[in-house]
């Protein structure tokens, strides 16, 4: 019987060497297969913690950026702890496909990002500024401002909570302007 396939990831944050989630593909012996780009455009934005987030670009935008990452190709047991890591159980991201080219060789492949999941995706895409936010690589100087898991507010409940209360001070800061809120 012939081996399956593993599926390729394209990571384009903290996920990347040098950054600081990229122990977990180290531990888990993940290849790497090369610098890669979106295919297309798409929409990464910075949201709180400085963790970024990859979107399909809005609707409601008219353009988007080609996006600079890596291709890897982690083992099934590796890509059920990328899975635990991006909170994929919980809502914060999901795992979805998305075609890459990987530099200098051309090469177009079929791989899956996490991508911030579509439940608040479109407010958070608002909330940072839309279109002005978006960039198009995680550098080292947001991974500079990044704050990992082990060092957020104790009383947070995750991410996911953050990103809720993040988008919510946008709404309170309309309808404080609008006189609603004190």
């Amino acid at each position: 019987m012939a081996e399956a396939t593993p599926t390729m990831v394209f990571v384009y944050g903290t996920l990347k060497r040098g950054f600081p989630n990229h122990s977990l593909l180290v531990a888990s012996a993940t290849p790497f297969v090369g610098a890669a780009s979106t295919a297309g455009p798409a929409s990464l934005i910075i949201g709180p913690y400085s963790v970024p987030f990859l979107l399909p670009t809005p609707a409601s935008a008219s353009s988007g950026r080609v996006v600079s990452g890596e291709l890897y190709a982690p083992s099934p047991a590796a890509l059920a702890e990328l899975d635990a890591l991006e909170g994929t159980h919980i809502g914060v991201y999901e795992r979805r496909p998305i075609t890459v080219v990987v530099d200098g060789s051309g090469e177009v492949v079929q791989a899956e990002a996490y991508f911030a999941h579509p439940s608040y995706a479109e407010a958070l895409w608002r909330r940072c500024g839309g279109e002005e936010a978006e960039i198009g690589e995680y550098t080292v100087d947001h991974a500079g401002e990044y704050v990992p898991k082990s060092e957020r507010l104790a009383d947070a409940a995750g991410l996911i909570d953050a990103i809720h209360r993040f988008v919510a001070t946008a709404t309170d800061n309309r309808r404080r302007a609008h006189g609603l809120l004190p």
